[in-house]
Formats: C-alpha cells, structure tokens, sequence
C-alpha cells in the first residue's frame, strides 16, 4: 500500500514501508489514530481516496480492529463520517464507511451508515486554516435515528484528523442526541 514496489506483508504494507510508519500509541481523550499522516501511510491513504484503491479498506479496518484490541476498547456500533452525497457520488465512495464496514464484519459489531448525515456540501478542508475549518463543518450534520445511538458507545471513523473540526462536530453532535460516549477514530493524524 506505501510503494506498491515489493510483496505486501504487513497489513498491506511492504517490510520497508512498513517499518517507516511512525505508531502512535497512545489513546487520548477518546481520540485515537493509528499513525502519523506522513510517509507511507499518507501514501496509501492517498491512493485510497483519489485513486480508488478501496481494497486498502480492508487493511485499514485490520489496522483499527487490532488497535482497538489491544487496548481493551469496549463500543457498541460504528458510525463512520458522512460525506455529502454529492461528494460521495463524484468520489464513488465513503471512505470512512468502507472502512467502518470492514470493521464491523471483524467486530461483529453493527455499523450505521445513515443515522449521521451531512446536510450541505462544504468546500474541502485541505487548504482551510483551523479556525476556517472549524466554521465551514459547523451545524453541517444531522441525525436521521437518534433511537440507534442512544446510551450507544460510539466508535466514529474517519480517515484523518488533522484540525479535529470534523469529527469534534460529529461528537458533540452524537452525544448530544443521546449517545453515552464517542470515541474518534482515525487511521492518521497531521
């Protein structure tokens, strides 16, 4: 998934690649990411998204899956971060439910795809300050069941948390309609 170079060992990455992934272990506030966004897992991430490599979901849940595990980290479903539909439609996925979905096949855990929805189609984070990001997600989502998340344990999934705008809005949403605890989950941060 880094080079594409060499056979495919760990998790989908190269021995190399592999050993070039700086680990973060540490779970913080109920935040946790695999790894640092930089080398070969911005690589693979990037491919994911833009090229359409979906198979690397799969590696990326065994990534969050084995985590989790090691950690000891009790949820009851995953919700993983709407796209706008126009967004998904251009995309051709939702890489955070691909990945959510994934994960729930090796959880045996349900994911719940449309209970969080995104309401307006907002330009991109990418080149967004912090503070620009945190106004262009606010009030963006809704909830379509509160029913499914309440006095639920969330696992939230996204891709990257760089400013957190994104998924801090999805929290408070979801604990505001009723969840018990959000924990975010995300395979990179910046």
């Amino acid at each position: 998934m880094g080079c594409e170079k060499d056979k495919e060992n760990f998790y989908g990455f190269c021995n190399d690649c592999f050993s070039k992934i700086i680990f973060i272990n540490e779970t913080f506030k109920d935040r946790i990411h695999i790894g640092k966004y930089e080398g070969p897992l911005k690589e693979a991430i990037t491919r994911y998204k833009y090229e359409g490599r979906k198979y690397y979901a799969v590696n990326f849940a065994s990534l969050i899956e084995d985590r989790v595990k090691k950690e000891n980290i009790e949820f009851d479903i995953i919700i993983p971060v709407p796209l706008h539909w126009k967004k998904e439609f251009i995309r051709g996925f939702n890489q955070s439910a691909l990945i959510g979905t994934y994960l729930s096949k090796k959880t045996k855990k349900r994911m719940y795809q449309n209970v969080m929805v995104k309401l307006k189609n907002t330009v991109s984070q990418t080149e967004l300050s912090e503070k620009e990001r945190k106004e262009n997600v606010k009030d963006t989502f809704g909830i379509k069941n509160k029913d499914i998340i309440k006095d639920k344990i969330v696992l939230l999934i996204d891709d990257v948390y760089t400013t957190g705008a994104t998924t801090e809005e999805c929290r408070k949403l979801l604990l505001k309609n009723g969840a018990k605890r959000v924990i975010i989950t995300t395979i990179a941060k910046s």
